[in-house]
């Protein structure tokens, strides 16, 4: 599997247009910014595109389009989980894309009350850990070149039991387990968890700055996520 400078490499040497595909959850597909709204294109079951709003998939397609032969399409769905990305597949990854990036598991870590019972944590986890592994045996079959992303850190308020569920697990067990996948399995990855963490310890920043409830970005938040992500896939 190539690494992710390698993968971009490609994409900034090459002739013909290449098709970048971004998967995820509301953090990608823009929930936070200032004008965030579904009045995009449709993309599957009740989920537009959020063509206007201020977030990092908008920055990054930009970036992108400005200074490579490439398009770029989000294809992200708020309040999603990997389940969904994995029942939905085929719909959201197109036979024309060539590179697809995905942030997902941030909707992995709670289960609601309706649900049933509070699960197991380890049991819990593992259900995740395996999706995780179902995800990249599909990105590799499906014979694209993918990263798969984990998501940026949350705050302890957004950590805890909520009204009506429970968290089961907090966002540095989705980056645990996202490590774990790609350490045995070689794919591409970006944690952008330690990312975004290191980048409020290193400049003195509080987490809460970035955020605007505790787990979305503010628009400075997804300035800092689209900077360090363009870093690391070296396109800046």
């Amino acid at each position: 599997m190539n690494n992710v400078k390698e993968i971009f490499a490609k994409v900034k040497a090459s002739k013909r247009t290449v098709h970048i595909k971004l998967l995820g959850d509301s953090i990608t597909h823009g929930v936070g910014n200032s004008c965030f709204l579904q009045n995009g294109a449709h993309i599957v079951e009740n989920f537009y595109r959020n063509p206007y709003g201020y977030c990092w998939a908008k920055r990054f397609k930009e970036h992108m389009e400005a200074h490579y032969n490439c398009t770029v399409t989000n294809n992200a769905c708020t309040g999603t989980k990997i389940e969904f990305v994995l029942e939905h597949f085929d719909e959201l990854v197109d036979e024309k894309d060539d590179v697809v990036i995905c942030t997902i598991g941030t909707n992995n870590r709670h289960r609601y009350f309706k649900d049933g019972p509070k699960p197991d944590r380890e049991a819990f986890g593992e259900e995740f850990y395996q999706n995780v592994l179902k995800l990249h045996q599909r990105f590799k079959e499906s014979g694209k070149d993918y990263v798969l992303i984990a998501n940026i850190p949350a705050n302890a308020k957004n950590e805890v039991d909520g009204a009506d569920y429970w968290r089961v697990l907090h966002m540095d067990d989705i980056n645990n387990f996202y490590k774990r996948a790609a350490a045995i399995c070689g794919f591409a990855f970006v944690s952008m968890y330690d990312l975004f963490g290191d980048y409020c310890k290193n400049n003195n920043i509080a987490l809460d700055s970035l955020l605007a409830d505790g787990l979305h970005p503010n628009d400075h938040g997804f300035d800092v996520m689209f900077s360090l992500l363009a870093t690391e896939f070296d396109v800046m």
